[in-house]
């Protein structure tokens, strides 16, 4: 494996924390949706230094709650509306029909609660969204049918992104087969679903696993909690995120920049994202 730069996600959070203080949000900054699934491993907390890596000026928000009643989308470290972002990137763990603690149609229901005007593009880096669930719509068709368009069960968004039926996303590097040049930075990755993997990937998707809940030999800074403790313990203190996310999301990248980039290094082949849009039925 490759030598691994750790500078190449080291203070991208600290940086963006401190120019969202003095930014001012345009429709071309765009937005990335974080939820609670930030404490169940590392992949999100990698998924906002992977996109902040690809785009200017990435507005991010954090949701909370469960369900159309409850749902809040928070801005962290801004006050910039989510609707001012004409393109918006979901990073959350799912499944067929479950969007973070959300179902899709009460997804939807908060998306657009939140997001009133038309975007130009939804991404969803989410397990199984473009999946149809049994007499139902897939979490992306349920976003893309709250701005219909003239052809039946079609959208007015220009792009709505999801895994294909079936399948999950995964960060990997752009290569079709073995053997290939390693990535030294997370930036020229990309998102991936029906991946193939090297020989080594099981080691660093269990190197990165251990060290998440482990207190002892990885303790979250300045505490005697794992990563995972310490963060359910905060989400319990503040579900909105806005008091400790972005900190979190530094130390996360901080400690695991060199190991994630590994896992990301075992990763190749695959499949782009699927894509509905105006005048295409989002099923």
């Amino acid at each position: 494996m490759a030598c691994k730069n750790r500078n190449a996600f080291k203070g991208a959070t600290a940086t963006l924390a401190a120019a969202l203080m003095t930014a001012q949000v345009s429709a071309a900054d765009p937005a990335l949706l974080l939820g609670d699934s930030i404490c169940d491993n590392q992949a999100d907390s990698f998924d906002f230094a992977w996109v902040n890596a690809n785009n200017q000026n990435v507005q991010p928000f954090f949701l909370s709650g469960n369900d159309a009643s409850n749902g809040t989308i928070t801005a962290l470290g801004h006050a910039n509306p989510f609707n001012d972002s004409d393109d918006v990137f979901i990073a959350l763990h799912g499944w067929t029909d479950l969007v973070g603690d959300f179902s899709g149609a009460d997804f939807a229901t908060v998306f657009l609660a939140n997001h009133a005007s038309t975007p130009q593009n939804v991404t969803f880096y989410v397990c199984q969204s473009g999946t149809v669930p049994n007499g139902g719509v897939s979490s992306m068709a349920a976003v893309a049918r709250k701005y219909p368009g003239q052809a039946a069960n079609s959208t007015l968004i220009g792009a709505v992104n999801a895994p294909s039926p079936g399948t999950c996303p995964a960060l990997a590097v752009n290569a079709a087969s073995e053997p290939f040049n390693t990535i030294t930075t997370i930036q020229p990755a990309v998102y991936r679903t029906g991946i193939s993997m090297t020989a080594g990937h099981n080691a660093a998707e269990n190197t990165l696993t251990t060290a998440w809940t482990d207190a002892t030999n990885t303790p979250y800074p300045n505490t005697t909690q794992s990563f995972k403790d310490y963060c359910t313990g905060k989400l319990a203190q503040d579900p909105t995120g806005a008091s400790w996310v972005l900190s979190f999301l530094n130390n996360v990248e901080t400690q695991f920049a060199n190991d994630y980039l590994g896992l990301i290094n075992t990763n190749y082949g695959g499949n782009a994202l699927a894509t509905c849009g105006p005048n295409v039925q989002c099923d």
